[in-house]
């Protein structure tokens, strides 16, 4: 948490201001994947107490490098208005606890969308000099006016099909949730945390890490097959405002398998993810 009044009282120009933001690159070396905070991950994100290193948790490891790029005065964008928009997520071989890992973070690519300007926070993970794992997170720095500034209209990712297979029917998402997904990884962005917090930053209310919606709708049984080499893609719709109702559901389209967490009583996507089957 020492991070943060660092992230979040750093003076940043207007976003109309940004231009040409530099690249910006963070790492660290030799970095043991804790099985005590694994554990902790898992029963918070609802895995088996015996599952192994779940193919999310490594956004935990990378995630003070996150902090560390958004400190620098380098970084112009206001990380306490940021709203992560999609992510992939490639797992290239199995990571156990108590491996040791060199991990490399770099804030690049920023372009303007639809709703403000947008930046990738891409990681690769290496153990021993071996890529094992990388992800692609798409975050956005809202425009003040988004009428004023569009480039184009918000992609419209499919709803699950009334087909769907509903895993789970409904579970509660409270503060609790967010507190507890917080502690395990190192995120304590205030609009996860506290509904005025939130609400400076234009939202109705508190919302639960999308990260946690995530590796809670990959968590439910009957457990997805996803072999090394796999790439997962997910993208938030709608955020989870506390408290909140969900249910997580899955479909398969082309060769593709769906697993969606969504509004209990609306049915309304809040975020889905989907992978190539395994056709082996």
């Amino acid at each position: 948490m020492g991070a943060y009044p660092r992230v979040l009282l750093t003076k940043r120009p207007p976003i109309e201001q940004v231009q040409d933001p530099p690249e910006i690159t963070a790492t660290v070396e030799n970095v043991v994947v804790s099985k005590s905070n694994v554990d902790r991950y898992l029963q918070i994100c609802g895995f088996g107490a015996d599952s192994s290193v779940p193919i999310t948790y490594p956004h935990v490891i990378a995630m003070p490098l996150h902090l560390k790029i958004m400190g620098t005065r380098d970084f112009q964008l206001r990380p306490g208005g940021l709203i992560h928009l999609s992510n992939e997520i490639e797992s290239l071989a199995e990571i156990l606890p108590g491996a040791k890992l060199d991990v490399a973070v770099t804030a690049c690519n920023y372009r303007p969308m639809y709703a403000g300007l947008a930046f990738d926070m891409a990681t690769e993970i290496k153990q021993s000099g071996r890529a094992v794992w990388r992800e692609t997170c798409v975050f956005v720095s809202p425009w003040p006016d988004p009428a004023t500034q569009s480039t184009g209209r918000p992609p419209r990712p499919p709803r699950a099909p009334k087909t769907s297979e509903v895993l789970l029917e409904k579970l509660d998402v409270s503060m609790r949730t967010a507190w507890d997904y917080a502690l395990v990884s190192s995120d304590y962005n205030p609009i996860h945390l506290e509904h005025r917090a939130a609400r400076l930053f234009g939202l109705k209310g508190a919302i639960v890490h999308g990260m946690w919606t995530f590796a809670r709708s990959l968590a439910e049984a009957p457990a997805p097959e996803i072999p090394p080499g796999t790439r997962l893609q997910t993208q938030w719709l709608t955020p989870v405002q506390m408290p909140a109702q969900v249910s997580i559901k899955q479909w398969s389209t082309e060769g593709e398998v769906h697993r969606a967490l969504c509004d209990a009583k609306k049915g309304r996507v809040h975020m889905y993810t989907h992978w190539a089957a395994n056709t082996h």
